[in-house]
């Protein structure tokens, strides 16, 4: 689409004040643009809503969505867009949360641990991420914090008889909220 916006600047290359610059280069550049908007606006915004016997998941924006259940683990991702993940798993084990620039929530509701424990590694880049913890669960918190913000909303279960579920957050410049409800 920006090609031709790119032919039309060498042909108008006088015109515009760019006579130096090579066509070479115009070309080039418009199709860079061309890329780089394709990437920011070219997908239409999707809700993609899939059901299994333990999965249940809503997507908003670009990013994809890992998902195992046979293993006792899972996977979200977002690069860029907002998504809102619904995540049930049977005795979890290990889960991860990645969220780069864009927003995304995640539910654990319907989500069981394993008798052992259960670990989350969580890492936050510039974008916002609320993750929503059953406040049954008992549950211990290392967070690694850069410029942004973690915040805990609520409180867990103390009771010493439930497994264990170890939340690692790593947290850049953007802002992670743990909410226990």
């Amino acid at each position: 689409m920006t090609v031709p916006l790119g032919i039309i600047a060498c042909l108008f290359s006088d015109l515009l004040g760019i006579g130096m610059v090579s066509p070479v280069t115009i070309i080039l550049v418009s199709v860079l643009v061309g890329i780089g908007l394709s990437m920011i606006f070219g997908h239409t915004p999707r809700v993609n809503v899939a059901s299994t016997k333990y999965e249940h998941r809503q997507s908003n924006g670009f990013s994809s969505k890992e998902y195992s259940d046979s293993e006792g683990t899972f996977a979200v991702d977002n690069s860029l867009g907002e998504r809102t993940a619904y995540m049930s798993v049977n005795e979890l084990r290990h889960g991860k949360i990645e969220n780069a620039l864009g927003s995304l929530t995640v539910y654990l509701n319907g989500t069981s641990l394993d008798e052992a424990g259960a670990t989350i590694d969580i890492d936050n880049g510039l974008g916002k991420l609320q993750v929503y913890v059953p406040k049954e669960f008992r549950v211990r918190l290392n967070a690694d914090n850069g410029l942004g913000s973690i915040n805990t909303h609520g409180t867990s279960s103390t009771d010493t008889n439930q497994p264990l579920l170890t939340l690692n957050v790593d947290n850049g410049l953007g802002t992670t909220d743990i909410y226990f409800e």
